[in-house]
């Protein structure tokens, strides 16, 4: 008797990029590579795309009451394991007073269209490395922080360390131990903040927009120039601009 078996090219874990609420992919419609696009989904918020083609890929979500949200990711051997938020749309409905940011993004005094980044962000619980150093390599590493429950994993972070900071997917956080999705690239000292972050895309006019729902800092980070920008955010409306070398 033959046996089929299927190998999970990717996982990606959905929240809800307002309240970090874990979303149920029910109502959910998928194009992979601008085709229509069945995966298998789980009911605590997990995709799971099987059996792709090495190589590059774009994983289109849309649902009603958010954005449309690009996945871009490239296929190996391995499983990937990717954060993905859908941010507030038309028909979003929030609960309360929002904090709204616009933001420009301009290279050589001209915006720059489709790029895509991280908008980290301090708020909910603090986390913070608590061991005397991090190095480059390392799958995990003792997180402080008071509370603990409330600390979404898996979630990605920015730990932000001036122009060493980077961006990790913890994994998960048991007791004191936080474990990552991949190795650190870079080595990082006692007390760096790990900040939750957020992919956003700039439009046509090379703007984007996000909601939060208070007044917190932010802070920009591109995978290639590192941070970009920050800001601390006051009620109402915001606006921002950060530059590309």
């Amino acid at each position: 008797m033959s046996v089929i078996t299927f190998h999970a090219s990717a996982v990606l874990h959905v929240r809800d990029g307002y309240t970090g609420a874990v979303l149920r992919p029910g109502g959910f419609r998928y194009l992979l590579d601008g085709r229509p696009y069945l995966p298998v989904t789980k009911y605590e918020g997990y995709i799971v795309l099987l059996d792709l083609t090495p190589g590059a890929h774009t994983l289109t979500i849309a649902c009603r009451g958010y954005l449309d949200e690009q996945v871009e990711f490239t296929v190996d051997e391995g499983t990937l394991e990717l954060e993905v938020t859908m941010k507030p749309g038309r028909g979003y409905r929030f609960s309360q007073t929002v904090t709204r940011l616009t933001a420009a993004l301009t290279q050589k005094g001209a915006p720059v269209s489709h790029h895509r980044f991280w908008l980290a962000y301090a708020a909910g619980p603090e986390i913070k490395l608590a061991q005397p150093k991090t190095e480059a390599g390392d799958t995990s590493a003792r997180l402080f922080t008071k509370y603990p429950d409330f600390v979404s994993a898996p979630a990605a972070y920015l730990v932000e360390d001036g122009e060493e900071s980077e961006i990790i997917l913890l994994r998960a956080l048991e007791g004191e131990t936080g474990t990552f999705a991949a190795p650190l690239t870079r080595a990082h000292a006692r007390g760096k903040r790990l900040l939750p972050a957020q992919t956003y895309y700039t439009g046509e006019d090379g703007c984007f927009s996000a909601v939060f729902r208070a007044p917190c800092q932010v802070v920009l980070y591109d995978n290639a120039q590192g941070i970009l920008a920050d800001m601390e955010l006051t009620d109402g409306e915001n606006r921002m601009e950060a530059k590309l070398k």
